[in-house]
């Protein structure tokens, strides 16, 4: 389960912890990435992102260019070791509403 986490495959991540919890056992909680792996740009955007806000509000909500939150988020992603799917896990932060988004 670790190991799916560390390569980004949320899917296999969900589905390896409901056949572990099925079995009767309870999986280890995943490790989250503390705020301070994150710079503060980074960590701003993530959070945004997280919420379901595209990447071009975030940038003008920032006041940045696109290009650079899309640099931004790929190096949230790769600190993470996740994708969009996983990344409020990861990062602590609750899941958004669905529906929700800026």
């Amino acid at each position: 389960m670790e190991l799916a986490q560390n390569c980004g495959a949320d899917g296999l991540v969900a589905r390896a912890r409901k056949e572990l919890a099925t079995s009767g056992l309870r999986p280890n909680r995943l490790r989250t990435l503390s705020k301070d792996a994150l710079s503060q740009p980074e960590w701003d955007v993530a959070e945004l992102a997280v919420q379901g806000v595209p990447p071009q509000r975030i940038a003008e909500r920032l006041g940045v260019q696109l290009s650079l939150v899309h640099r931004r988020l790929a190096a949230v992603h790769r600190k993470a070791g996740t994708g969009p799917e996983g990344l409020a896990s990861a990062l602590g932060l609750p899941e958004p509403e669905p529906g929700q988004s800026d």
